[in-house]
């Protein structure tokens, strides 16, 4: 017995028995800590599991809404480059008409002064003709020294104002009486 005790490699009855206090303490672990544990790991397993699905489709749905995001910023830029354009055009257009009306406005205004100086001139050759024909008819009576008849005053003051008109119109002052022959 003796060279039992001393071999190592021979199981004495310690290790017998602490063999069989291991194995049942394996064994209650296996029946009733080990299934606690494994239920305990599958659990976190899923849920590391559903959160790694969780964070796919949060990855998807950002995926899709950065996407969402850079259409309408694209859009955005197209209705902004119409809006441009369009506004381009109506101010084009606008100054168009701008344009048209102060023409109009300007032709208005060149006809209404025209027509003022019509006038002007209609009425400064009228006082015109009165003071030639108070003026013919006093030449005449002080070159004559005497009355003209009614009808003479007339023709001489009528033949003076067609003289003077013809004048004015061809734009240079003759000598008086150089368009006529004798009065």
């Amino acid at each position: 017995m003796l060279v039992a005790a001393s071999n190592f490699l021979v199981p004495n009855a310690t290790f017998v028995v602490e063999l069989l206090i291991f194995l049942v303490v394996l064994g209650v672990l296996a029946k009733w800590v080990l299934p606690y544990l494994n239920k305990a790991i599958e659990g976190r397993q899923e849920s590391i599991e559903r959160s790694i699905g969780e964070a796919e489709q949060a990855r998807q749905r950002a995926h899709e809404l950065e996407e969402q995001q850079r259409r309408a910023l694209e859009q955005s830029r197209e209705e902004a480059r119409a809006l441009k354009e369009e506004a381009g055009r109506v101010g084009e257009q606008l100054r168009q008409e701008l344009q048209k009306k102060g023409e109009e406005e300007y032709q208005r205004l060149v006809a209404r002064a025209t027509s003022d100086i019509e006038a002007s001139a209609r009425k400064a050759a009228e006082e015109l003709k009165g003071q030639v024909a108070g003026l013919v008819a006093t030449v005449v009576e002080r070159v004559l020294g005497e009355g003209v008849s009614l009808a003479d005053h007339h023709r001489i003051i009528d033949g003076a104002i067609a003289d003077v008109e013809a004048q004015a119109a061809g734009g240079a002052l003759a000598a008086p009486g150089a368009g006529r022959s004798g009065a």
